[in-house]
């Protein structure tokens, strides 16, 4: 045995979303990069629902494809379903999602990744790391061989000193069937790192062949899907069926009588679990009042293997779950394949990290994913993107990759993380992003693109490709703007729409912003010559429906561009600033901000603190 392996630049630890996405960001950008993970053939393990996007988490997934990442194109091959939800509502809140065939997924990324020439995948469990004079890393395999890298992203998500629950039995195990990583925890808390327990679950899993399907309401994906990558090609396969029901009082009763053996109630479990993705016990003993909640049977494979009961996660003793799974309708029958259980785990306090993930006490050392105290395949594969991006970035002396909170998603979900202390899983929402006009799904491209092609993430036929498409939708947009219909021409649009009908010409653009107007049947009846994309259609019609409240923010959006933009060196000495409040001080020499934006942002600076800083800064230089 080799006392010392390759040297590597990067090392991901981890083989989940984040990890993915870590590994083949830093591979993308030149760098000699390795993913270690306990077992390959768990790379890409959809170890919940098998099921990507959704409301905010769609757009994330929309921001991590116009990034160069993998998850859109992962879930566009594997997908069996494909819905866009809250079309109720307008653009903005979009949000794409695809059931995805679990198995297809986790292959398709194991295929991807062992094909990158210079990305090498090794199985082995990493059990300590220690600082090199070179201020790399010497990583211990728990086999005994060692490797060596300039830095280091731990993706470990829940398998950090993880225990596993069903009623009072427990198990050690960060995942159905995987162990716990209980020396690098160990390693970990030694660093002097904070940390802290969390908690998360996975419902039942139930034999197809035991449900009365008659018995729930069916639900089918979007007669026309949309894809997550705009470099997808393929037709999306959408044959996949989902069903619908819901508990009722008798399955609450029981549920009840369980809880004096729940790990949740008893004291047993420590960790917080995520407040907006709660258990089935939870949701009894929070919202009493309620006579059912609903729930859905979704397949985790195309042949529909087994079944996955979205909206059931618990960690009650199997007799219960069993009872209580008995109790509703269409599952009278139920057979369960895999009992359901809840995961507490370790995880670090993300406000330790800067915006690149960056341990700030600890450089080169970076975390991302479920172990930044995340809830969610996508939070955590655009953690694993950055983390891997500025690791790569750090090894080539190259400025650190960030995105602010007015440009994307993941710049909300990074700022929240490093700045505020979580006392629960972090899960992304609309509602968190107060930029969410901007922040839509059809535009990730428009607002991502050209940054991911200036470090290297976006090859030059892609960018070639997008470059070429922008231009068309530009010349389209001012074909619209210029160009006019005539009565006869435009009436029967309004007359489709309930609009009131116009006497004279008017310009198309003007047409398009009318209530009711539905922008794809506009472009295809109207202008049937005009090569112009689906997506693209909905980009316009969302950027006029929404002008007005666009330009009145786009002030504060520059404003908050240029804090975001105003680089701080991590060498400033905050007591030396006259005049700054002792607070303030404290608080920024202990969070090391990167940006003014960031200072912005951090609890107990205060306006005028920032106004001192300014024009000390304007006669001290780093």
């Amino acid at each position: 045995m080799n006392s010392l392996l390759t040297d590597y630049e990067v090392v991901v630890i981890g083989g989940g979303h984040a990890g993915i996405e870590a590994a083949h960001s830093a591979w993308k950008l030149g760098v000699k990069t390795a993913l270690l993970t306990m077992r390959i053939e768990d790379i890409g393990r959809m170890s919940c629902n098998p099921a990507v996007g959704g409301v905010a988490k769609g757009q994330i997934t929309r921001e991590i494809d116009a990034l160069g990442g993998l998850m859109g194109l992962l879930a566009d091959q594997a997908g069996i379903q494909f819905r866009m939800l809250n079309q109720s509502k307008g653009p903005a809140v979009w949000g794409p999602r695809a059931q995805c065939d679990r198995l297809r997924y986790s292959r398709l990324a194991q295929e991807v990744l062992s094909s990158l020439q210079g990305l090498t995948c090794i199985e082995g469990e990493l059990v300590s790391f220690s600082r090199l004079q070179d201020q790399g890393f010497e990583l211990t395999l728990s086999s005994g061989e060692r490797l060596k890298t300039k830095t280091l992203v731990i993706t470990s998500g829940t398998f950090l000193a993880s225990r596993m629950f069903v009623g009072l039995e427990s198990s050690i195990g960060g995942r159905f069937g995987a162990p716990s990583a209980e020396l690098l925890s160990h390693t970990i808390r030694s660093t002097g790192i904070r940390w802290r327990r969390l908690k998360t679950g996975s419902p039942a899993r139930l034999d197809p062949d035991s449900v009365d399907y008659h018995e729930c309401e069916v639900q089918k994906g979007d007669t026309i899907p949309w894809s997550f990558s705009d470099r997808t090609t393929h037709e999306l396969n959408n044959s996949g069926v989902c069903w619908i029901t819901r508990t009722n009082l008798k399955t609450h009763q029981i549920l009840r009588s369980g809880f004096k053996d729940s790990p949740l109630f008893s004291g047993v479990i420590q960790g917080a679990g995520p407040r907006y993705c709660p258990s089935i016990e939870e949701k009894i003993h929070r919202f009493g009042d309620k006579d059912g909640h609903l729930l859905f049977l979704e397949p985790e494979t195309e042949d529909v293997s087994r079944i996955y009961i979205n909206g059931f996660n618990s960690s009650l003793s199997a007799e219960i779950q069993l009872a209580a799974i008995r109790s509703i309708p269409g599952l009278t029958r139920a057979k369960i394949l895999q009992m359901g259980y809840a995961i507490e785990y370790d995880t670090i306090d993300a406000t330790q990290l800067h915006p690149t993930f960056e341990v700030k006490e600890y450089p080169g050392l970076y975390f991302a994913g479920q172990v930044c105290g995340t809830s969610g395949y996508e939070e955590a594969a655009a953690q694993g993107l950055m983390a891997g991006i500025n690791a790569a970035l750090k090894v080539k002396k190259s400025p650190p990759f960030i995105l602010s909170r007015s440009e994307s998603y993941i710049g909300v979900l990074v700022d929240d993380l490093v700045n505020v202390l979580l006392n629960e899983p972090y899960r992304m929402f609309t509602s968190r992003a107060e930029y969410r006009l901007f922040l839509r799904a059809d535009n990730a491209e428009m607002r991502l693109k050209d940054k991911a092609y200036k470090i290297g993430m976006i090859s030059e036929q892609d960018y070639l490709s997008w470059q070429s498409r922008k231009k068309n939708f530009q010349k389209i947009k001012a074909y619209i703007e210029t160009e006019s219909g005539s009565p006869e021409q435009v009436n029967p649009i309004l007359i489709k729409s309930g609009q009131a009908l116009v006497s004279e010409r008017v310009r198309w653009i003007q047409v398009l912003r009318r209530p009711g107007i539905d922008p794809e049947a506009f472009f295809r009846e109207v202008f049937p010559e005009l090569q112009i994309s689906r997506r693209d259609i909905w980009f316009l019609y969302a950027e006029e429906i929404y002008a007005g409240f666009l330009e009145r923010q786009l002030k504060e959006i520059e404003h908050q561009k240029k804090m975001d933009g105003f680089r701080l060196s991590k060498n400033i000495d905050y007591t030396r600033v006259i005049g700054m409040s002792a607070e303030a001080q404290e608080k920024l020499n202990q969070e090391k901000p990167l940006t003014m934006g960031q200072v912005q942002r951090i609890s107990g600076v205060r306006q005028a603190d920032i106004t001192v800083l300014v024009h000390w800064l304007e006669t001290h230089s780093f």
